[in-house]
């Protein structure tokens, strides 16, 4: 089996998308989604832009139509282990915490959590 080799700015293209998302339209899906197949999950630079991405989510989601003429929306079809295609399910606190990595828990937690009575 072959293995893929990160190519060497593929963490600072995610840290580009998302710090610059207001002045160039950037799928950002897509990009942590490359990023997540290179194995730079765990990338300082990534955690970093992840961290940035979630705190300021709402953000993002509302005025991506103004900036870039299309609205984010989540993919159903993407398992729940690959949280970038689920931001709208993050931001309304509907998404499930555990399938969340580490370092987005707190800031989960703290912004857009609810949780389900449910479960408690």
């Amino acid at each position: 089996m072959a293995v893929k080799t990160a190519p060497k700015e593929a963490h600072l293209d995610w840290q580009t998308a998302v710090l610059e998302f207001d002045s160039t339209p950037f799928a950002l899906s897509r990009i942590r989604e490359t990023i997540h197949e290179l194995g730079l999950d765990s990338n300082e630079i990534v955690q970093r832009a992840d961290k940035f991405l979630l705190i300021d989510l709402d953000y993002y989601l509302k005025n991506s139509p103004k900036w870039h003429g299309f609205k984010i929306e989540d993919d159903p079809n993407q398992p729940l282990e690959k949280w970038w295609w689920h931001l709208n399910k993050i931001a309304k606190g509907e998404f499930p915490i555990e399938k969340l990595p580490e370092h987005l828990k707190d800031i989960y937690k703290e912004r857009y959590y609810k949780p389900n009575p449910k479960r408690a």
